[in-house]
């Protein structure tokens, strides 16, 4: 038995999955999304299918970005294996590189609920899928589409981003973890990422693989990539 549930990350949407969800479902891994809710679909917080815990059971956590602090703590803690792509404990470095971080994220909460809010996504989606392209019409559209609640997680998880200081709760530390780097990521800093690494070597009972990938940014897109990550779940020391 083994399952997926994936959790997108801030302004994100559970749409991001689609490859990713045709990839594991053809070597029959069951795949579910969850979901925010900030544009035009509804809230959702998918559990595990599976409660037996056999020794051939996989419960994986796909976790982007924000989505590690945002996905439901009883799935993580019942995890056994947890993939973090582009990931954080602290998003803020803890030097003075952090000072132009919290100004421009001070900036994007100011813009919600503004004329601003929609060039500011816009903006945001670009910088996250750089140095891949971006079809900013279908994104454009589902801007418009922000409900006030939407619009308030927006603002919440805004906060909790820049707030976020710790690994995500839940995390079980018998758990068998994925770190995907990419090193185009325009949105995470260097150091944001070496600190993720640092909290979870004193967290984890295993010491977690990591994958630096050179031609994404802080979305993966590319197919390979993708099956980098499945061929990790289904043949490496996972």
């Amino acid at each position: 038995m083994k399952e997926i549930i994936a959790m997108h990350g801030w302004a994100g949407d559970s749409h991001q999955w689609s490859n990713w969800k045709k990839i594991f479902k053809r070597v029959d891994w069951d795949w579910q999304t969850s979901e925010r809710g900030y544009k035009d679909l509804s809230p959702h917080a998918p559990k595990w299918n599976y409660s037996s815990n056999g020794v051939d059971l996989k419960r994986v956590a796909i976790c982007h970005s924000l989505g590690a602090h945002l996905i439901a703590k009883e799935v993580l803690r019942s995890a056994t294996h947890v993939v973090l792509i582009n990931s954080f404990s602290r998003f803020l470095p803890s030097t003075k590189e952090n000072r132009p971080i919290k100004l421009a994220l001070n900036r994007m909460m100011n813009a919600i609920n503004t004329p601003n809010e929609a060039p500011m996504l816009r903006k945001f989606d670009i910088k996250a899928y750089k140095p891949n392209h971006i079809d900013v019409k279908p994104s454009e559209s589902k801007l418009l589409q922000i409900s006030d609640s939407g619009r308030l997680r927006l603002k919440n998880d805004l906060k909790l981003l820049i707030n976020s200081d710790s690994l995500p709760i839940g995390l079980n530390n018998s758990a068998k973890v994925l770190i995907v780097n990419s090193e185009q990521d325009y949105i995470l800093a260097n150091q944001t990422k070496e600190k993720l690494t640092e909290d979870l070597l004193n967290h984890l009972e295993h010491v977690p693989k990591i994958i630096n990938l050179k031609d994404e940014g802080h979305f993966i897109t590319k197919i390979k990539n993708i099956k980098t990550v499945q061929h990790w779940l289904e043949f490496d020391h996972a």
